[in-house]
């Protein structure tokens, strides 16, 4: 299991609660003997910066994730490309990426124009363009046999873009106390999908 979390300046509010719930989620997984990977993402100066905090070989602590620190901004899209290549190390044959999220890409670095698709023009990397090359990035890695689920944190995430992102494969945890039964249930349902 990788669970990589949204380190982008709009998660600065509630940083320790992000640290928190990707520690749980941690120490519950590796209480279950199942090998977890924890990394953090945002983007600053057109360059995609990912933090690894912990590996599958369990020699980094998973208190390393309470270095957890929010700026930036975050293209996600890019973001979980990046996860692909980290997973490619993992032992396991079935994989689970857990993303701690608020659902909303956006990026100072504009989208290039693509005449392939017929855009002459660049576009923000935000809104309806950062939410489809998140979700296209979503599918490829689904494609790829990675199953991607996503938890939003507080109420500030963007359930519809959710939605569009990661179909029903999100759960949103308001306090944390909610948050073993909800990412429970999401991992549940991932375990049981594998099983068909």
């Amino acid at each position: 299991v990788d669970i990589m979390l949204d380190a982008s300046a709009s998660r600065l509010q509630c940083q320790e609660n992000i640290a928190a719930q990707g520690y749980v989620i941690a120490e519950s997984l590796r209480l279950c003997r199942i090998p977890a990977q924890i990394y953090s993402f945002l983007s600053l100066r057109g360059h995609t910066v990912m933090r690894l905090f912990c590996g599958y070989d369990g020699k980094d602590k998973e208190e390393n994730i309470f270095d957890y620190f929010a700026a930036g901004w975050n293209r996600d899209g890019l973001a979980l490309r990046g996860a692909s290549h980290l997973m490619k190390r993992s032992p396991a044959r079935n994989r689970i990426l857990i993303i701690l999220t608020d659902a909303s890409p956006n990026d100072d670095r504009r989208i290039p124009p693509d005449r392939t698709d017929g855009r002459l023009t660049g576009r923000d990397y935000s809104g309806e363009a950062g939410i489809e090359d998140t979700a296209e990035e979503v599918r490829q890695l689904r494609k790829d046999g990675v199953r991607v689920m996503a938890v939003l944190n507080g109420e500030d995430g963007a359930t519809e873009a959710a939605r569009k992102i990661y179909g029903e494969d999100f759960t949103r945890i308001e306090r944390i106390e909610n948050l073993s039964d909800a990412v429970g249930l999401l991992i549940q349902r991932q375990i049981e999908k594998m099983q068909r």
